[in-house]
C-alpha cells in the first residue's frame, strides 16, 4: 500500500510540474540611440547603455485589462547610462519600448 500512495503521490507532483504555468514573459524592445525598453511580469523600464544622441526619450508600455503607459519626456545628454524611467502594470506588462525626438 505504501509503495502505490508513494506512486500516486509522484505522478501527482510530475502533473502539478506539467501544468504549472512559466515564471513569465520577459522582453526587451529594439534599441533607439542605445536605449531600450525592458518588461518582465508587471513591471517594465526604460535603460540606456550610452545614449548615441542628446535628445527627448520616452517609455511607452502596453499593458492588459488597463490603459497603457505613456511616460514624461526626459532629456538625456549623449553619453547617459542607466535607468529613465520605470513603472509596473497591474495584471500584466506586454511590451515596453522608447521613442525618441530631438
Amino acid at each position: 500500500m505504501a509503495g502505490r500512495v508513494l506512486a500516486v503521490c509522484a505522478l501527482s507532483a510530475a502533473a502539478v510540474a506539467i501544468v504549472a504555468p512559466s515564471a513569465g514573459a520577459a522582453g526587451t524592445s529594439n534599441n533607439v540611440n542605445g536605449c531600450k525598453g525592458y518588461w518582465y511580469n508587471t513591471s517594465f523600464h526604460g535603460y540606456c547603455g550610452s545614449t548615441t544622441t542628446t535628445g527627448d526619450y520616452k517609455l511607452i508600455a502596453l499593458c492588459d485589462y488597463e490603459i497603457d503607459y505613456h511616460g514624461k519626456w526626459h532629456e538625456l545628454p549623449k553619453g547617459y547610462a542607466g535607468k529613465f524611467d520605470y513603472d509596473e502594470c497591474t495584471f500584466k506588462a506586454t511590451k515596453a519600448y522608447v521613442n525618441y525626438t530631438r
